[in-house]
């Protein structure tokens, strides 16, 4: 493509205005000089010439004029080159953005596409995951204790049970042990470290060491349960291996054990962490039996964890709360606050002569009304008998 200097045309076309100028007064003069008047080819003739037909100076004139008026037409050229010159560099930096553009597209849809394949995997994955996690759901609830086993224990009985995350790191436990012609009911409700997958694998370990701390090894006081089950926590995540002992596992749990004995009617009551709540018929408030201020599992220590055991005298109808601190710590109300263990027990107290069935639709109730918009902020578990 050529390029053009700025006035080039200007210039060549006032040159050449001037030079067809010129031809004007020199023909004229030729013509006068030596047709007309039949002078000489001299400069005297010339100007006689002009002397003689004063119109000569008018002609003389042409190439300035003619000058003047091709060097404008030149430049009006200069000025549509230009701009033609201007509008294709334009075009051409616009093929060059457009290219640009076409390239960032082509990279932008391989983006995409890119993206959409990972989203594809994605999505399998959590499909992959959430049947995972059901799956984990259904063999968890499967390890629960049947319902049936004890409403037929108890006289009236209630389950509060409501995983954060599909599977829970909370827990309840029941079996009825007979041990020298004696027999012992024992309902227990623990609460594992985390949540979730975590907590669901403490579960089961919480659940197959009961069974053999209890069903195998005859244990059945409350206190030396939870030092069982604190020795075998502990020694379930200490690393045998050389290796591996800087790996340190501080997961453990809380617990509540509750003991009912009707051959002697005596009631044994022991807790890691937990409280039990309780009334009895002469009660007019719920009563509150403290646990030990220690937890199950964790690291080793030197101070030994004492686990405290309660007696309580057996008395018919009344009612036993045992629970994880999911209830009392969920988040809500107006001021987004805790629930609370005083509220809680005030709800408990609200009806002492409600059946338990009913305790356990207004616990729900309050729960769901506290809770409302606010996500759940841990595994919840309460269970509530009532002895015969």
């Amino acid at each position: 493509m050529p390029v053009y200097s700025r006035k080039s045309y200007t210039f060549k076309y006032s040159l050449f205005g001037i030079a067809f100028g010129f031809c004007f007064p020199v023909f004229s003069l030729l013509f006068d000089t030596l047709f007309l008047k039949g002078l000489p080819f001299s400069a005297e003739s010339f100007v006689s010439i002009h002397h003689l037909n004063p119109l000569h100076f008018i002609i003389d004139s042409a190439p300035i004029f003619l000058g003047i008026a091709f060097g404008f037409a030149g430049r009006n050229l200069d000025e549509v080159t230009e701009v033609r010159q201007d509008v294709e560099t334009y075009n051409e930096e616009l093929l060059q953005q457009n290219q640009i553009v076409t390239q960032y597209s082509h990279e932008l849809q391989a983006q995409s596409d890119k993206i959409k394949d990972q989203r594809v995997q994605v999505e399998k994955l959590f499909s992959d995951i959430q049947a995972s996690v059901r799956t984990a759901e259904r063999l968890q609830l499967a390890l629960l204790p049947d319902l049936s086993n004890l409403q037929a224990a108890f006289d009236e009985v209630f389950i509060f049970y409501k995983a954060k995350d599909i599977i829970s790191g909370d827990f309840y436990w029941f079996r009825s042990v007979t041990l020298e012609n004696k027999e012992y009911k024992i309902i227990i409700a623990a609460d594992c470290t985390g949540h979730g997958v975590p907590g669901a694998i403490m579960t089961i370990v919480g659940y197959f060491l009961l069974e053999r701390i209890i069903e195998k090894e005859k244990i059945v006081m409350p206190n030396e349960i939870l030092e069982a089950l604190n020795e075998g926590i502990t020694e379930a995540f200490t690393s045998s291996s050389s290796s591996d002992r800087s790996i340190k596992v501080r997961e453990g749990m809380d617990a509540s054990i509750l003991v009912v004995n009707e051959s002697d009617k005596k009631l044994y009551y022991a807790g890691a962490n937990r409280p039990l709540y309780y009334r009895s018929p002469m009660d007019e408030t719920i009563q509150v039996i403290k646990g030990s201020r220690a937890a199950l599992g964790g690291e080793r220590r030197k101070k030994e964890k004492i686990f405290t055991l309660n007696t309580l005298e057996y008395q018919k109808g009344s009612h036993f709360y045992l629970f994880s601190d999911g209830y009392p710590d969920q988040f809500g109300g107006k001021n987004d606050k805790k629930f609370g263990s005083k509220r809680f027990r005030q709800l408990l107290n609200e009806n002492p002569s409600e059946s338990m069935s009913q305790i356990h639709k207004e616990i729900k109730s309050a729960f769901e009304t506290w809770k409302y918009q606010t996500s759940q902020t841990d595994d919840v578990v309460v269970v509530g008998i009532k002895i015969k």
